[in-house]
């Protein structure tokens, strides 16, 4: 039976001898704290009490409350090992006022030097209840038996416990997993900002301590040091003025404790005290022998000397109540490292111990952007406390949160054999980025005039995630699901094997790939957050979905409310700055991005014209927050900030997010970029026509394409997004019918805003649209909440553009397009105007007829041959021009559609499509992308076949002539069925709204390119 359970019966944690003096109420509360907890859970447990609060006899009460059979005490420094073995072979208080009884004392081995003999270690361990050691000797023992069995401790102290994240502190405890890990420190925080791995039973106060007399007042004595120019006057500064101090103390026991950071700094300041003091010092260090340093504390205890000089030694921990005058002439930058060296002199347990006094340079110190030398802190009893108290606040505040999760979902098991072992993941060890996409939740309509309070739950935080149904996993695992409903808080890790890109063989070579996913409710202002390591657009939306309740729908936060994040900064920088092109596609960059230590700068005035507001990041003083932030924000609902962080702080962050893109008001306050325009959220269509869709401009980046699947599912044909002709069917306020065709097969979607943006397969379409992976592809639904996150970009006749909610007004100036741009073309007789061009099937019949009328593309051609140089035919998807004409400084693209009548009108509809090929055409107006085209489309079908007069080799010598990259090109509209002359007035009234939408051309390529617009009509 060990000598601790012997003793547990003596105990007496209220008893009080012959002092008159038990336990201070601390002690009792954290030995009480720590019985609590481990009747309950195994995790090593924190305790925090200010430096002379009475640890070490906390832990030598609770070897026996816990009925250790061995104890292990890992401290931070020799001296205070000494210190320790010798107070628990000796607790001469403890004993005195009747708290341990004499007869059951344990026997103490300090373990001073290496013991790597596995016979002298159980030797040690056999003869010993209490073994007391520094890591760098204790982690040289044998942690095994020969026959693997653990040489282990069942109670381990740890003093100082922050530094037990130290490699060497972790490797030791790690080593005894199944002992009671008690951790015991005044600063339960680092500086490293890492955890203390225990959970934080018992916390007592600073202020608390000075209140009952064990904390001393702390009188700051500055040293004007403003005029020292150098480090040697500023020394011998604080030396004198320590001197002075020292010869007015309220008691001769009161001795000097000297700080520095090097041993040469040290041998530098014994030299100035001994040459302008009449102080005696002596040096201690750490790479000095035990015997010396215990000589060199000996003489200080009995006044032969007057102070230290210590170099990382008497630090922490050590206990001399003696040492009342601090001078410090390299302060520490740490609020730990500070209280741990300002504990050391206030200490009450000494004659006048009640005042104790610190020496420095009147700037230095400056602890974690807190200025301890400010006027109104002279006394830091009172200062202190409350820095103390604000991180004690911050590690419970962390526990609290991270204890209010739950595990909902059993990890499922990822491989098949035996060897994986079960992971834990702790959420306090997840550090996910500072990186969100945004949801506004949208209740259902009998819901939405209510409180957020009152609204029933429009979010279920605790579903569980099916991740597999994406294009970016194919099996995936959860292995970790944990929920916080006090919070709104549901974490996942994902796990997925996945074989190498450069391996084929199927078989166990495989990767585990793990994902983060981190999702926050903000119920006050109805947000929901998601983080996720894959950053994808598909894997936002498929989690999105499965949080909402029945009939709760959810949509993108809006540019114009999400730009609110940076509402109200003061003196805010911008760092990167994206404008996006007003052009669908243009000979100019279609978004331009600025970079700079302040890039709103470059941000012309007259960029509005041109350019809408994209994503931002950049700084500021945040008035809400009285601090400097960085935040960034993008047009796809997306904030971030950077770095990462734990899970809490994550939260903390979105739910001021959420604080300010909630509130109207910030509407009110100045923000950058404000002269960028971020659009108007609206939730219908405009009453101007549309004349023109295109595809989000990352469809042309990205090349995705899709299948046309049937009535069965079966594709029909497979096609690039971009390739896609985009047709109007239909157009209300409330929504927008179109097509979206390759060759003979077609898909009809209807396009609406209200509620939610919602694109879906109208009832009487015939096919429907899925997206391409590799010969597999998706479902057809994916295509649709592709849609929902890109929309179709429309573009209404007086050239307003609409993406999703956000509406932007056209700024240009919109001139009548003149009259002799319009040209009234006399067609020969021998060209079919009511035909485009000409099928394979129909060449062979007019062969067979012996017809020699010409389709609108052969006579365009010829009309070309005889002013161009090289003609080039690109009929067909993706083309740049019906013909392209190339000669020394002039390249004309036209743009060809057939009269749709027998006579020529003033159909509206017949310029819609043509006026739409014109605009998006001037993306090839580009010397590069144009003679690059130009080659691949020769390429792939034939450059005998495209090209109708000259050569390639031409077409280069031409381009590389222009020197400016843009290059200028006529873009002509051919279109027969234009009627010009002698009009009726149902035709004139449709001739001046053709103008109309011609001027509405003319004046976005002007705006966007050096294109110029002409009319073949009749």
């Amino acid at each position: 039976m060990s000598i601790f359970i012997k003793g547990y019966s003596k105990i007496s944690l209220f008893g009080s001898g012959e002092h008159g003096q038990g336990l201070y109420e601390n002690q009792i509360a954290a030995v009480g704290a720590t019985l609590a907890h481990f009747s309950t859970r195994k995790e090593p447990a924190l305790v925090t009490m200010p430096t002379g609060t009475g640890k070490t006899a906390v832990m030598i009460i609770l070897s026996y409350a816990l009925k250790a059979q061995k104890v292990l005490v890992v401290t931070p420094s020799q001296l205070v090992r000494e210190q320790i073995a010798k107070q628990f072979r000796s607790p001469e208080m403890l004993i005195a006022n009747g708290i341990l009884d004499s007869e059951f004392l344990p026997k103490v081995y300090e373990v001073k030097t290496e013991i790597s003999e596995y016979q002298q270690w159980t030797s040690i361990l056999n003869d010993n209840d209490v073994i007391v050691g520094i890591p760098s000797t204790l982690n040289k023992v044998p942690k095994s038996a020969p026959d693997g069995n653990l040489l282990g401790f069942d109670v381990v102290f740890v003093d100082e416990a922050h530094h037990s994240r130290a490699e060497s502190w972790k490797y030791l405890l790690d080593s005894y997993p199944n002992a009671k890990q008690i951790l015991l420190t005044a600063t339960p925080f680092r500086r490293d900002k890492k955890d203390i791995k225990a959970r934080l039973i018992y916390s007592y106060p600073l202020k608390q301590a000075y209140e009952n007399g064990l904390f001393s007042r702390i009188n700051f004595v500055p040293i004007q040091t403003k005029a020292l120019l150098t480090d040697e006057a500023k020394n011998i500064a604080i030396a004198k003025k320590t001197e002075e101090v020292f010869k007015a103390r309220q008691s001769l026991e009161h001795k000097i404790i000297v700080r520095t950071d090097t041993k040469s700094a040290a041998n530098e300041l014994k030299k100035i005290y001994a040459q302008h003091t009449g102080l005696k010092l002596d040096m201690i260090h750490s790479k000095l022998s035990d015997l010396y340093i215990a000589r060199r504390i000996k003489e200080l205890r009995e006044g032969k000397v007057d102070g230290i000089i210590c170099v990382d030694m008497m630090g922490e921990g050590y206990d001399f109540p003696a040492l009342k005058i601090a001078a410090v002439h390299v302060p520490h930058k740490s609020l730990a490292i500070t209280l741990q060296f300002v504990g050391r002199i206030s200490r009450t347990n000494i004659v006048n111990g009640n005042i104790a006094t610190v020496i420095a340079g009147e700037h230095e110190f400056a602890i974690e952007s807190y200025q301890l030398f400010k006027h109104d802190t002279k006394d830091w009893s009172i200062v202190l406390p409350d820095l103390h108290r604000a991180k004690i606040q911050k590690t419970e505040q962390e526990q609290d949160f991270f204890d209010s999760f739950e595990n909902l979902t059993e990890p499922a098991p990822l491989f098949d054999f035996d060897s994986e072992t079960q992971i834990e993941v702790e959420n306090d060890d997840l550090r996910p980025s500072f990186h969100a996409k945004a949801y506004q939740i949208i209740p259902p309509p009998q819901q939405a005039l209510l409180d957020p309070d009152e609204q029933d739950g429009l979010i279920d935080i605790s579903i569980e995630v099916d991740f597999s149904g994406t294009s970016l996993f194919s099996n995936p695992v959860i292995r970790h699901h944990n929920v916080s409903a006090d919070f709104d808080v549901a974490v996942f890790i994902v796990s997925e094997l996945k074989k190498p890109d450069w391996y084929q063989k199927q078989d166990m070579l495989v990767d585990v790939q793990n994902e983060l996913v981190v999702v926050y409710y903000n119920k006050d202002n109805r947000i929901l957050f998601i983080c996720s390591s894959v950053k994808e657009n598909e894997i936002y939306e498929h989690i999105a979905e499965q949080f909402l309740t029945l009939d709760t729908i959810h949509d993108m936060i809006p540019l114009p409310l999400l730009k609110r994040v940076m509402a109200g900064w003061k003196e805010a920088k911008m760092y990167n700055v994206g404008m996006k092109s007003r052009k669908t596609k243009g000979s100019s960059e279609s978004y331009k991005n600025i970079l700079g230590s302040q890039a709103e700068k470059s941000v012309l005035s007259t960029d509005k014209y041109s350019y809408t507001r994209g994503h931002s990041f950049g700084g500021g003083y945040e008035p809400l927050l009285g601090k400097q932030v960085l935040a960034g924000i993008s047009t796809s609902s997306k904030v971030w900030t950077l770095g990462d962080g734990k899970i809490k702080y994550v939260v903390e962050w979105l739910k001021f997010i959420s604080r300010k893109v909630g509130d109207p008001d910030m509407d009110k306050l100045p923000a950058p970029l404000s002269d960028l325009d971020s659009g108007r959220v609206v939730k219908r269509f405009s009453d101007e026509p549309v004349f023109m869709l295109d595809w989000d401009p990352s469809f042309y980046h990205k090349l995705t394409a899709v299948y046309f699947l049937n009535e069965v599912g079966e594709p029909a044909e497979k096609a690039l997004i971009c390739s896609c002709d985009i047709t109007l069917i239909e157009q209300t306020f409330n929504a927008v019918t179109l097509s979206v065709s390759k060759g003979n097969v077609s898909a009809m979607i209807t396009y609406t805003l209200d509620p939610k943006i919602e694109f879906n397969y109208a009832q009487q379409t015939t096919h429907t649209l899925a997206i391409a992976k590799g010969e597999r592809f998706t479902d057809s639904e994916v295509f649709l909440k592709m849609m929902r996150t890109t929309p179709i970009h429309l573009y209404y006749e007086n050239l307003d553009k609409q993406i999703g909610k956000i509406h932007f007004d056209f700024l240009g100036e919109l001139d009548t397009i003149s009259s002799d741009k319009i040209v009234a073309h006399s067609w020969p007789a021998n060209v079919n105007v009511q035909k485009e061009f000409y099928s394979a099937e129909d060449f062979a019949n007019n062969a067979t007829d012996n017809n020699s009328i010409m389709s609108i593309h052969e006579y365009i051609i010829e009309i070309a041959k005889n002013e161009y140089d090289v003609v080039f035919y690109d009929h067909g998807s993706l083309e740049i021009a019906d013909v392209v004409g190339f000669k020394k400084g002039k390249i004309q693209f036209f743009h060809c559609k057939s009269q749709s009548g027998a006579t020529p009108s003033c159909n509206v509809t017949d310029i819609y499509e043509v006026s739409g090929q014109a605009m998006k055409s001037v993306n090839w107006a580009h010397r590069k992308l144009l003679l690059k085209q130009i080659y691949d489309r020769a390429d792939q079908n034939n450059s005998h076949h495209k090209l109708k007069k000259g050569s390639l080799e031409q077409i280069k010598i031409i381009l590389e002539e222009f020197e400016n990259p843009i290059i200028p090109v006529e873009i002509t509209i051919v279109q027969p069925g234009l009627k010009t002359q002698n009009l009726s007035t149902t035709q004139q009234n449709a001739f001046e709204r053709i103008r109309r939408l011609l001027s509405g051309t003319e004046a976005y390529l002007q705006d966007v390119s050096s294109c110029s617009l002409s009319i073949m009509a009749s």
